[in-house]
């Protein structure tokens, strides 16, 4: 896995934005009010997506030099490859890329999870946050099932119940 671009983010962000009012303009005529407000919710999803990618990029990959020193001496050593990390955002799947140091009888560190704030399971926090709002007033099942009608994001209904 390589680094995310926020370069290639931005143009991603850019070219779904103009997809939007390009598909708006074209099917104004032909589509009802439902339709194509479904179809601009759907697009407005991807955008956010880019977004969301693009602020992953900005935040880098975590690494910070080829050896990182924890507060009891010990040194570990950077990975060369870097470990992805499957952040489920309200928009879609992400997949993280991020920098890893260990050595041998020590648990690796991923500096980026502290400096992004990733949360210890990959749903962000916004997804959290709606799905217990959600089953609060729904059964698991059923905020699961609210939930990926609203925004399309696949829940196990363990999560909820965690």
């Amino acid at each position: 896995m390589k680094a995310l671009s926020v370069e290639q983010c931005i143009m991603n962000g850019e070219k779904e934005l103009q997809e939007l009012f390009k598909y708006v303009e074209t099917d104004a005529q032909e589509l009802q009010a439902y339709d194509m407000e479904k179809e601009i919710f759907s697009k407005i999803m991807q955008i956010g997506l880019a977004a969301m990618t693009c602020h992953f990029a900005e935040k880098g990959t975590g690494e910070v030099g080829w050896e990182l020193s924890l507060e009891d001496g010990t040194v570990l050593k950077m990975e060369s490859a870097l470990r992805s990390r499957c952040y489920f955002s309200v928009f879609g799947e992400i997949k993280v890329p991020r920098a890893y140091y260990h050595c041998e009888g020590v648990p690796g560190v991923m500096p980026l999870d502290v400096l992004a704030d990733l949360p210890d399971r990959g749903y962000s926090y916004l997804s959290l946050d709606w799905m217990d709002t959600l089953s609060i007033r729904d059964s698991f099942k059923e905020s699961v099932i609210t939930l990926s009608k609203l925004s399309g994001l696949k829940v196990s209904s363990a999560v909820l119940k965690l």
